[in-house]
């Protein structure tokens, strides 16, 4: 989408840079498959390892613009997340907020699944996900959160300020809710993992192949840079590339905002002297502008926010640096205790949004051979892994299996063209500042004699 994102600078990108799995050549010639995948991500290459793994005589291409993990799948924080969408169930009923929830729980007994038959190890860890309360109003939220879980019957604890503390040693910090299902991962070895389980199933992956037309039929055509590929069916897994891809229908479904991650160098002893960190709990504050956190590798720490919607879709070098100034600034501000760790990495990437903040899956067109599957909304790793067998499943017929997944119910319209997607979206953005502000109010007032 921006040319001003290459290379991947992320950490992952490390080992996606050693990777040793062959690289396929770009499409230059004329191809004929049963399904073509646009996008080398989590969303197409778990499709396409489903279509193979229950049909294994499908001809299936993966067409990725640069190289498979240069994207959000990169890019990302490597939390496993999932959550209730209790927002939905006027309109799809209880039962399908319980099914959708229980879907998305159960992603990670996938990638252990996969883990283990693929034999790739991508660093999965079980350990639990805090949302994290700053101030006093968000204790009140998460006491209402407790009975809404307790409704559904789901896992969810109160954490309270003495037991996080004597865990993280941030004063700070008032009490969180533990989501004790959820999990993290190495996102490149993820990716690199699903990978080479498509590649050993037979899926034809072509990588610096970016797609610049497609035209609808009942057999679609897909024009690269330097080829033509036609297929049976398509399936769109760019989620935060959609708006820079131009691609009907799909493309105006979402906004691509900007999320930026620092990293610091390893910490040694002084984690567990100075933050404790024994139980390697990932977390977000409950902010509606928030930071997430996490430990990488067994001593740095990730921190990641200051997400931003930008006129159109590209930042200069000098916003970004901007942006990567602010967070630093604000990891110091919620860890003094840290003051002078270097910070030896820091990226930025692009994450889907729409008004809802939840995906949409389906398939559409006027043939209805067009799958897509986006809006993951700051939850890809997990939404995007599911995303993919939900399509694999619709292309094939088993539809059933999903019947009460309300992605597939709730669609999203078109958002409006430029400038009002940039009005509306920055008017959320300020709104969501201005609840920040009158939250933090409800700290001072305790705080005064």
């Amino acid at each position: 989408m921006n040319s001003h994102f290459q290379p991947n600078q992320s950490y992952w990108h490390e080992v996606i840079d050693a990777d040793s799995a062959p690289l396929f050549a770009t499409l230059n010639d004329r191809l004929n498959v049963d399904v073509a995948l646009v996008g080398g991500g989590y969303t197409s290459l778990m499709c396409a390892l489903h279509l193979k793994n229950q049909q294994p005589n499908l001809s299936v291409a993966v067409l990725e613009s640069h190289y498979i993990g240069f994207g959000s799948s990169g890019r990302n924080a490597g939390m496993v997340l999932h959550d209730l969408h209790d927002n939905r169930a006027n309109a799809f009923g209880k039962d399908a907020v319980r099914f959708t929830y229980e879907q998305v729980a159960g992603v990670i007994n996938t990638m252990k699944t996969l883990n283990q038959r693929y034999d790739f190890d991508c660093d999965l860890e079980k350990n639990g996900y805090l949302e994290l309360a700053l101030y006093p109003s968000h204790i009140e939220d998460l006491y209402e959160k407790q009975k809404l879980y307790d409704r559904y019957k789901q896992d969810f604890r109160i954490v309270d300020q003495q037991e996080l503390q004597s865990e993280i040693h941030v004063p700070q910090f008032m009490g969180a809710g533990l989501y004790p299902h959820a999990a993290q991962l190495h996102p490149g070895k993820y990716i690199l993992g699903l990978k080479k389980a498509a590649l050993q199933e037979g899926v034809m992956i072509f990588e610096h192949t970016p797609v610049q037309a497609l035209q609808q039929g009942e057999r679609i055509r897909l024009k690269t840079s330097q080829g033509v590929i036609e297929s049976d069916a398509v399936v769109l897994g760019l989620n935060a590339y959609h708006p820079g891809s131009k691609l009907a229908p799909m493309h105006n479904r979402v906004v691509s905002l900007f999320s930026f991650i620092a990293l610091t160098e390893s910490l040694g002893p002084r984690l567990k002297d100075v933050l404790g960190w024994q139980k390697r709990w990932g977390y977000s504050d409950m902010r509606y502008l928030h930071n997430y956190v996490r430990l990488v590798d067994e001593d740095r720490l990730l921190f990641g926010g200051r997400v931003r919607y930008r006129f159109g879709t590209t930042l200069t070098p000098a916003q970004e640096q901007q942006m990567y100034g602010q967070l630093t600034g604000e990891f110091f501000k919620r860890f003094p205790m840290l003051t002078g760790t270097k910070i030896e990495h820091q990226w930025c990437g692009s994450v889907a949004f729409n008004m809802t903040q939840t995906p949409t899956m389906g398939v559409t067109g006027k043939h209805q051979n067009i799958f897509y599957s986006l809006g993951y909304s700051g939850m890809g790793v997990s939404l995007a892994s599911l995303g993919g067998q939900v399509l694999a499943d619709l292309y094939l017929g088993h539809e059933d299996r999903w019947e009460g997944l309300i992605y597939l119910k709730d669609k999203h319209w078109p958002l409006p063209p430029e400038p009002f997607k940039f009005l509306g979206f920055t008017g959320k953005y300020w709104w969501m500042r201005w609840q920040d502000y009158l939250d933090s109010r409800s700290l001072k007032s305790v705080s005064q004699p």
